[in-house]
């Protein structure tokens, strides 16, 4: 049966490293399916990372293997694991690279990859993504069982991500952009499942005000406007242009979200 893996990295598609890390999966695994999620996650930036994996592999079929690795860390004591949850199994540094996707897919088991008979003879201390994540994969599309392939961890041991709380504010609350994607929307940390989405008005960043619209095409281009984007989280956005140039934010700046009431332009 066909293993569909997933792939996600900082490591760009300027170097060969992603076409290596496929290469000695398919060496172990021919039958394996590779989806690219991304490879262009911010170098060394776990919390985007996070974000992009969980945004992405809930839409997979049970049984897939996703592979992360933003990993600063590599070469260090910190652990590489094997987690499995009830739809699928993650390869990855344990950093918090998992946490988000782990949220909406809790652990069922965890492991510490510490059997080197699944790894490269060899090993780098720089590329851990070859030496030890490709092929503990490529051991799993073949039917490998997670436990065979290290000593269990407590799965509330895992290292997690600080979870960025909604702070009340006059009008509404304070949230962080989480991410803005090539298209310069900025994506806030205020999912809808955490407010009534009815009463969210609109949201003020960097002095401006921006109604919340149901569409982009709702309004003129180049109109601010804030919305519920396709990740269910709260979007500032730019009609036909970008919010992030435009408000002069990114990851890490913080907006308020503004509740019932009006929105002032």
């Amino acid at each position: 049966m066909t293993a569909v893996i997933s792939l996600l990295t900082d490591f760009g598609t300027h170097d060969p490293y992603v076409g290596i890390m496929k290469a000695v999966m398919l060496s172990r695994a021919p039958q394996a399916c590779f989806v690219d999620l991304t490879h262009d996650v911010a170098p060394q930036n776990v919390r985007q990372g996070a974000f992009a994996l969980a945004s992405a592999v809930k839409w997979f079929a049970p049984g897939a293997i996703h592979v992360a690795v933003v990993d600063p860390g590599v070469g260090t004591e910190r652990r590489a694991v094997v987690v499995q949850t009830h739809r699928a199994r993650y390869v990855a540094p344990d950093n918090g690279l998992l946490t988000l996707a782990l949220d909406g897919d809790p652990p069922v088991g965890a492991w510490h990859l510490t059997r080197p008979q699944y790894f490269l003879p060899a090993r780098s201390a720089t590329f851990h993504g070859r030496d030890v994540f490709a092929p503990v994969a490529a051991h799993l599309a073949q039917g490998v069982a997670p436990a065979d392939l290290g000593d269990p961890i407590d799965v509330a041991q895992l290292v997690r991500l600080p979870s960025p709380a909604p702070v009340p504010v006059a009008g509404g609350l304070r949230v962080p952009v989480i991410h803005a994607d090539r298209f310069g929307n900025l994506v806030t940390a205020l999912h809808r499942r955490q407010v009534d989405e009815r009463v969210v008005v609109g949201a003020r960043a960097a002095g401006r005000g921006l109604r919340r619209v149901e569409t982009y095409g709702d309004v003129a281009p180049g109109t601010l406007l804030a919305l519920w984007g396709s990740s269910d989280h709260l979007e500032l956005s730019v009609s036909m242009g970008s919010a992030a140039q435009v408000l002069g934010l990114g990851e890490g700046d913080e907006v308020d979200v503004v509740i019932g009431g009006e929105v002032d332009p």
